[in-house]
This record gives structure tokens, C-alpha cells and sequence, in this order.
């Protein structure tokens, strides 16, 4: 009779381990399915945080290509020839600007839309080279280094694209006040000012006294009223911007 007793609580105990693990197990068997559920996957949850730009997926990180470096100083050369009416080594430097395009796109990934707009641009260029239209080369080859500036921000760079954007505006300073625009010299000036405040703290961190002298210079833009008060600060914007890549190099 004992025996049977002890044969019976030991059965019983057994029975009542076995259906607690069994609910242990069901608990967290539904745990995990709501957990899996409630939770989004880790490629989601990255693609929310960080979705893909243009920058991402380009070739930050990476240097400069030489045909797109190439592309924005033969640009620059044009207008610097289109400017003195050197037409013989404008066509030269055009030439060049042009064999540096073809390259570019074979060199600049995921920027098409940008390359057909460089593309457009050195044809515009060529046109006004080959009539011979100072103002229109001159416009249109500052429109080919804005061009190339915008494109290297994918890029790493030694000097900041600001830099290069101040560059343009000084020439497009140039630009219209030949051409006599008090609209777009205004635009022009504004541009400049924004482009300036942007690059200002790390210019002031490298040179006081250089962010001192821009600062002075773009007031003088601020306050120019006609052509030819906007061309005397022209030169020196331009000269000053030299000065500001330096403190780059």
C-alpha cells in the first residue's frame, strides 16, 4: 500500500514539472513571435534611419576624379582667354575642357542628369568660342565651373566647394556688370553673401584676420549700386579668394 502511494505522488509530481515546463515553453514560444512581429528587421530599421542619397551610394570618401578636375580649370582658362579676347588659346583650352568632359562620365558614377548638364553647357561654350561672343563665353564658361563644383561635392575635398562656389560669384560679378544686369548683379551679390556666411566659421578658424578682410569685401559687394562699382570689387573678391584656398592647401 505504501509502496503504491509513493508510486502515485511521484507520478503526480512529475506530471505537474512536465505541464509547467510545457506553459514555460508556450510563454515563450508567443514572446518571440511578438517580439519578431512588433519589431522591425535590421535592414528596415537601417533603411529608416539612413536612407540612400546620392552621396551615400557616389563615391564620397573618395578623391576627385582628374578628368572632372581637369574639367573645372579648362573651364576657368576659357573664360580667363573669352575675357582678354585671346581667341587662339581660348580654342585651345576649349579642346581640352572637351576631351576632360568625354572622360567624365565614364569617371563620375550615379550623376548623370549632372554630366548632360555639363555636356550642355560646354556645347553652349563652344558656340560662343567659335562666333567669337566675349560676354556669352565668358557667362558660359563660369556655367561649366559651377558645374564641376557642384559635381565634386561627392568627393573628398582639400578645399571646400564654398570656396569654389565664391570663385564663380566674383566672376558673375564680372559677368553682369559688362553686360550691364542691375537684376542679376543683385541676385549675383546676394548669392555671394550666403555662399560667405556658410564658409565664414571655417575660414575664421584658420585665420582671423583673413575672415576680417573677406568680411570687408563682401560688405562692399553688399553696398555696390551700379556696374561699374560692382567690377572695381569684382578683382579683389576674386585676388581674396585666392588667398582663401591657401589656407586649405
Amino acid at each position: 500500500m505504501n509502496t503504491v502511494i509513493r508510486t502515485r505522488q511521484s507520478s503526480d509530481w512529475w506530471n505537474t514539472l512536465s505541464l509547467g515546463l510545457v506553459a514555460v515553453l508556450a510563454f515563450f514560444v508567443i514572446w518571440m513571435e511578438a517580439c519578431s512581429s512588433g519589431a522591425p528587421s535590421a535592414a528596415n530599421t537601417n533603411a529608416a534611419v539612413t536612407p540612400t542619397t546620392a552621396s551615400s551610394v557616389g563615391t564620397t570618401g573618395s578623391a576627385v576624379p582628374a578628368s572632372l578636375a581637369n574639367a573645372g580649370e579648362f573651364g576657368e582658362n576659357v573664360y580667363d582667354y573669352a575675357k582678354a579676347n585671346d581667341w587662339k588659346n581660348a580654342d585651345v583650352k576649349l579642346a581640352a575642357l572637351r576631351d576632360a568632359v568625354k572622360s567624365v562620365r565614364t569617371d563620375v558614377r550615379n550623376n548623370g542628369a549632372s554630366v548632360d548638364d555639363l555636356n550642355a553647357d560646354v556645347a553652349a561654350l563652344d558656340n560662343a568660342v567659335t562666333g567669337k561672343d566675349r560676354q556669352a563665353a565668358m557667362r558660359e564658361a563660369n556655367q561649366v565651373t559651377l558645374d564641376v563644383a557642384n559635381m565634386t561635392t561627392a568627393y573628398k575635398l582639400t578645399v571646400p566647394v564654398e570656396v569654389t562656389r565664391l570663385d564663380y560669384y566674383g566672376r558673375e560679378l564680372e559677368v553682369w556688370a559688362q553686360a550691364k544686369d542691375a537684376n542679376k548683379l543683385l541676385e549675383t551679390a546676394g548669392k555671394l553673401q550666403r555662399e560667405w556666411q556658410t564658409l565664414r566659421p571655417s575660414i575664421t578658424a584658420k585665420s582671423a584676420a583673413e575672415a576680417a578682410r573677406f568680411d570687408t569685401l563682401v560688405a562692399r559687394v553688399g553696398s555696390a549700386k551700379t556696374p561699374a562699382a560692382y567690377t572695381s570689387v569684382a578683382t579683389p573678391v576674386l585676388n581674396e579668394v585666392d588667398n582663401l584656398e591657401k589656407l586649405f592647401n
